[in-house]
């Protein structure tokens, strides 16, 4: 064997064994290295599980749904107003009212709008009205709904308070006593003595009402005004056996409040109090015209305190609209716009509107007959909401209709003058409590009213 030769055997095997010891120690250090760490199963991140343990987020100040409802959102606005417009196809609007909270706040608005709802009336000028709207609200988004809409006048928060509004219901207070000087300045015009309007139907008291007030604004003066009358027998209550009534209010059917903002008037009693005081003396001055025919002009100049008209017994030229009759026709311009009716009367006609959804037609019939039914079904379409107004209203007729139409009359809702009915309290109230009939004028001021509000009018009189 050369000496010098390597031994290739030897060295490999020293080599392959330094390789391995190697080796056994790397393992040993890794194994001791993960001998240190706990042994767990695979997980996700610490980060990845304290998200997926956060709690939801929380809702939006403005979900809650025990919270008021913020009514001036836009986005309820517009909900509101097309909602509106949805549920009332007939009616037009012109205008809405921004919305305020409604009762409870957590879940209502309140708005008003104007608009009109008769298509085919010549007519443009719109009405007000103001509703209550139930409003949900999803807990989770947010979501506004509407789920009603009130019926006529239920939102009052949304209506615009008049200034030193008062109830024109009841005819305005006295005002408080005058001083000498400050009567003495005043100007006034009295009706006195017989006169045949008294206990006469109400066009006829109206028409003389009508002219005495005429007269008074052309002189310019304050009429001296009897604010009860006697209502004829003709719309005699129950229990009254048929008879005038006297002492029934002006303020029952007119309102009173509207007249004496369009002419002055002073209530008769105390008028004629404080002229015993200073005027029955000779202190002021006072001019009687005895003769009807005598036109306001001829004493339209006059500086005396007062003017008397005097009537006399005899009918008719006793009446007091004869003033405005003759020569005196030339000047005197009726100031219609100055009666109008008792706000408790037209609340009751609003409310069988309202029940109606202003989507009606109406027929008012007088007498009766057989061909009342056949004349009423070719005036009007089938299928339609009918209110039927007039003297000729009876049963038969109302079921004979009912094949063809929803059939209104005025009967059925009396719940609105009953005995717990917001009318019969105040009228009650006004009357100083005692108790007050819805009698026969006033039943025929609702039925014409409502009558005057349907969609399409027909008149079967015989």
């Amino acid at each position: 064997m050369d000496p010098s030769r390597p031994l290739l055997g030897r060295g490999a095997l020293v080599s392959s064994s330094v390789h391995a010891a190697a080796a056994v120690l790397l393992l040993l250090v890794l194994l001791l290295t993960l001998l240190r760490l706990p042994l767990s199963p695979i997980t996700t991140s610490p980060r990845a599980v304290a998200a997926d343990q956060r709690p939801p987020p929380p809702l939006e100040p403005g979900c809650d749904p025990t919270s008021p409802l913020d009514c001036a959102d836009p986005r309820l606005f517009h909900l509101m107003m097309r909602s509106a417009i949805d549920a009332f196809p007939a009616v037009h609007f012109s205008r809405f009212g921004r919305p305020v909270p409604g009762d409870p706040p957590s879940a209502s608005c309140d708005m008003a709008w104007r608009a009109r709802s008769d298509s085919d009336s010549p007519s443009k000028a719109t009405a007000k009205d103001y509703r209550r709207f139930a409003v949900a609200r999803d807990p989770a988004t947010c979501a506004y709904s509407v789920l009603s809409i009130g019926a006529y006048h239920s939102g009052p928060n949304a209506r615009k308070p008049r200034p030193a509004a008062r109830n024109a219901t009841i005819a305005p207070p006295p005002p408080p006593a005058l001083s000498r000087a400050q009567f003495a300045q005043g100007a006034y015009l009295a009706y006195v003595g017989g006169g045949g309007d008294r206990c006469k139907p109400m066009p006829h008291y109206l028409r003389s009402l009508l002219c005495a007030l005429t007269e008074a604004r052309y002189l310019n003066r304050t009429l001296v005004l009897d604010l009860t009358l006697c209502l004829a027998a003709s719309y005699d209550a129950a229990g009254t056996g048929g008879m005038p009534e006297e002492g029934k209010r002006l303020a029952f059917y007119v309102d009173v409040e509207h007249l004496h903002s369009q002419v002055p008037i002073i209530e008769e009693r105390r008028f004629w109090a404080d002229w015993d005081r200073w005027g029955a003396q000779g202190q002021l001055r006072a001019r009687l015209v005895e003769d009807t025919r005598l036109a306001p002009a001829k004493f339209s100049k006059a500086r005396d305190t007062l003017i008397v008209r005097k009537f006399g017994d005899v009918e008719p030229g006793n009446y007091w609209y004869n003033v405005c009759e003759g020569e005196a026709k030339r000047v005197l311009r009726p100031v219609r716009q100055a009666i109008r009716w008792a706000p408790s009367l037209i609340q009751i006609v609003d409310s069988i509107v309202s029940r109606m959804q202003a989507d009606f037609d109406s027929v008012h019939i007088g007498g009766n007959g057989e061909d009342l039914r056949r004349r009423i079904e070719e005036g009007l379409d089938g299928g339609r909401q009918v209110y039927v107004a007039g003297t000729g209203v009876d049963s038969a007729l109302v079921e004979a209709l009912k094949g063809k139409y929803s059939v209104h009359y005025l009967d059925e809702f009396e719940d609105l003058w009953g005995t717990d009915s917001k009318w019969y309290l105040e009228m009650k109230r006004l009357n100083g409590g005692v108790p007050v009939e819805f009698d026969g004028y006033m039943r025929e001021v609702v039925d014409r009213e409502v009558f005057l509000k349907g969609k399409k009018k027909v008149e079967v009189l015989r």
